[in-house]
Parts: C-alpha cells; sequence; structure tokens
C-alpha cells in the first residue's frame, strides 16, 4: 500500500499483484484499518495477476460495508471476466462509486475529476 499524488489529490495505491489469498487479506485488512482512521478517500486497486477468492470477496463486502462514509472514489485494475461478476454484485448491493479501468492512467484521471 502505497499513497500517490496525480493533480494535486492523494490517491491509496493498493496492489495485489501475485499475492496469495492470505497476503490478499492481510493487506486488506491493513488497508481497512488505515481509510477507517482518515478522511474520505481515493483508493485504486490493483488485481492484476492474482486469484480474487471466496474468502477474499468475503472480506471485501464487509470492507466496503465498513468504509461507505469514508470512500469517496475506487479505481480498480485487472477486473476480468470471473471479477467482473463480482464487482457487479458489490455494486448492486452497496451506493459505491467504483470503477474498473484498463489503466493506472486511466483510473487516476476518473479518482482526480
Amino acid at each position: 500500500m502505497s499513497i500517490e499524488v496525480h493533480g494535486g489529490k492523494e490517491i491509496i495505491m493498493v496492489d495485489y499483484q501475485k499475492l496469495k489469498e492470505k497476503e490478499m487479506i492481510e493487506l486488506h485488512q491493513a488497508n481497512f484499518d488505515w481509510v477507517t482512521q482518515t478522511r474520505t478517500q481515493l483508493i485504486l486497486f490493483d488485481y492484476r495477476n492474482c486469484c480474487v477468492t471466496p474468502a477474499f470477496v468475503v472480506e471485501a463486502k464487509k470492507f466496503t460495508a465498513a468504509t461507505l462514509k469514508h470512500i469517496y472514489k475506487v479505481g480498480l485494475l485487472g477486473i476480468d471476466s470471473v471479477k467482473s461478476w463480482i464487482l457487479k454484485g458489490i455494486l448492486l448491493t452497496y451506493p459505491v462509486n467504483f470503477k474498473p479501468f484498463h489503466t493506472k492512467e486511466e483510473a487516476s484521471q476518473f479518482l482526480t475529476e
């Protein structure tokens, strides 16, 4: 997890690339702790080259429900056909502004608009 500044705005960058389930959940929980203790956030989650497991989806749902008032926008990278179904379920369940993108630049532009 890192913070990058784009367009004068801070974006939390969470990189799940090549992580296994346990590492992904640990990173997600660390991100949860950080987000809930700070101001409204812009976040970019990078899910390229990783497998989103049922256990991780449970954590993602908990994260989304608990951080609704803390997160303004989320950009997502690496959303393939399986991950898109998970995203659709989250979008139907929660009033969130999550959008998938092909590149980090596209996601950063959305987040800083």
